[in-house]
């Protein structure tokens, strides 16, 4: 059966009724398909700590964070301290197997990016760019029926269906993944359609130059990467490619993003959690 023309997002899960999409791609350019992008990866993105939940403490990685950022007061030295063998022993007061450390410590690390301030690419920035309004949640109006969680992508090329209909061994932790899966869909996506407006091979070209050029990042490494962010010689370069000030504004983020990622942060991905759930499988019953 052909996959139709469109590019959506349904989510109908324990009360949580999202809707996002195109239900028509003719006249979408790809600056509209990565702006609902973005906007989708907003509506689910908490989603994805709420579900999570369901397996760890998090009120516990939330002290942990609240601690970081009361004994660390630059940004460099929360996120070295994220990265600590010190920080890993800790979670290991609620997380006994390999696979649930990695998760604990990757949503340690996007709760004190997030509690940082970390400018990032929105739909916002994207929006005020085009002189766009937010693209609407319908999910109150138009998520009816089975539980779900489902993407579509239909668009030039790009074909993808992302789909787990809840059945009654699903848990928490298995939205969650697909949730990531979903994620990291767009990510590159995002950038790619950006692309045919904005010059990302001299961006990729910036971020090579503002990282350190080694595979194991020190403290005073990941100080002076972050303060190429803010520096002058970047909004040079970024003066050179536009002019204009909202374009700008998303260039500035758009290596914000793609810097953090070459730090090699424990971000959360999908393959994580699987494997989480693959070995928790394994292990003996309770009686």
């Amino acid at each position: 059966m052909p996959i139709p023309e469109k590019v959506e997002f349904i989510g109908n899960y324990k009360g949580w009724k999202c809707y996002k999409g195109f239900e028509a791609t003719e006249g979408k350019d790809k600056l509209d398909i990565a702006r609902l992008l973005l906007s989708i990866r907003e509506s689910f993105n908490e989603k994805i700590f709420e579900f999570l939940g369901q397996g760890f403490n998090l009120k516990f990685i939330q002290e942990i964070v609240d601690s970081i950022l009361r004994d660390e007061k630059t940004i460099s030295g929360a996120l070295y301290k994220v990265k600590s063998p010190k920080t890993t022993k800790k979670l290991s007061e609620i997380a006994d197997l390999k696979e649930a450390k990695d998760i604990a410590k990757g949503m340690l690390t996007e709760m004190v990016l997030e509690r940082l301030g970390i400018e990032r690419l929105t739909p916002n920035v994207l929006n005020d760019y085009l002189g766009e309004k937010p693209i609407e949640d319908k999910g109150n109006e138009v998520v009816i029926g089975k539980e779900m969680v489902h993407f579509l992508s239909n668009y030039k090329g790009w074909k993808c269906v992302k789909r787990m209909e809840v059945e009654e061994l699903t848990e928490d932790m298995d939205i969650a993944m697909l949730l990531l899966s979903i994620r990291e869909s767009f990510n590159n996506k995002i950038y790619d359609y950006m692309s045919d407006k904005f010059d990302m091979k001299s961006l990729d070209e910036i971020v090579s130059d503002i990282l350190p050029n080694k595979s194991r990042f020190k403290e005073e490494d990941i100080a002076s990467t972050l303060s190429k962010l803010n520096g002058l010689e970047l909004m040079t370069k970024l003066e050179k490619i536009t002019t204009d000030p909202k374009a700008k504004e998303i260039l500035k983020r758009i290596v914000a993003e793609k810097t953090l990622a070459g730090l090699k942060l424990s971000l959360l991905n999908a393959k994580m959690v699987e494997k989480y759930i693959e070995k928790k499988a394994l292990l003996p019953k309770p009686t």
